[in-house]
């Protein structure tokens, strides 16, 4: 019969639970980082921003009523990966350029008149989220009166928006970020 000390016989039991918890987060990481590219997958149309199959973005930029100024926007994002979408952050800037008349030169000066994020939760393994992004909250409103050159060619006003959406996924072990930016949403006139 073969004797075993106790100390061995801990450190066989050491060294399985060590190679057990090793292979296991491997394959998680695994799985997860191959889930989290087939959620990002351009192909896979799972992220629509804006979403209007249901309805349009609508939008009021009207800088004569900076109160009654607004931009709504539908989307919906489909997990099609094996683990949650968690802490979903949506996040929507808007700037505008437009001729300063308060300048000598009437420079063209861009300011940030949005800068908003919302929390939207989570997102479980196969759901669709479908919500709006709504924002009312615009800041840095030149003066239309004094401060707009009305005579700037070709466009008097410029938007640009930006886009951030970010998330944790794979059990909350990777944490993604998503940024476009400087991407055109229209001009006045």
């Amino acid at each position: 019969m073969i004797k075993m000390r106790p100390s061995r016989i801990f450190r066989w039991i050491v060294r399985i639970f060590l190679l057990v918890f090793s292979l296991s987060l491997s394959a998680v990481s695994l799985l997860g980082g191959f889930s989290a590219v087939t959620v990002l997958d351009p192909d896979s149309y799972n992220i629509a921003i804006p979403d209007e199959s249901e309805y349009p973005v609508s939008a009021n930029f009207n800088i004569s009523n900076p109160s009654g100024m607004f931009i709504n926007i539908p989307f919906n994002i489909s997990n099609v990966g094996v683990y949650n979408l968690n802490e979903i952050v949506i996040g929507f800037q808007i700037r505008m350029t437009f001729g300063n008349a308060s300048t000598p030169l009437n420079d063209t000066t861009t300011v940030e008149i949005l800068n908003e994020n919302h929390e939207f939760g989570n997102i479980a393994h196969g759901d669709t989220l479908k919500a709006n992004f709504t924002a009312t909250n615009f800041v840095n409103i030149p003066d239309p009166s004094t401060e707009v050159d009305w005579t700037r060619s070709p466009y008097v006003l410029e938007f640009y928006a930006g886009f951030t959406f970010s998330a944790w996924y794979s059990l909350n072990l990777y944490r993604f970020t998503v940024h476009v930016v400087n991407f055109s949403i229209g001009h006045y006139p």
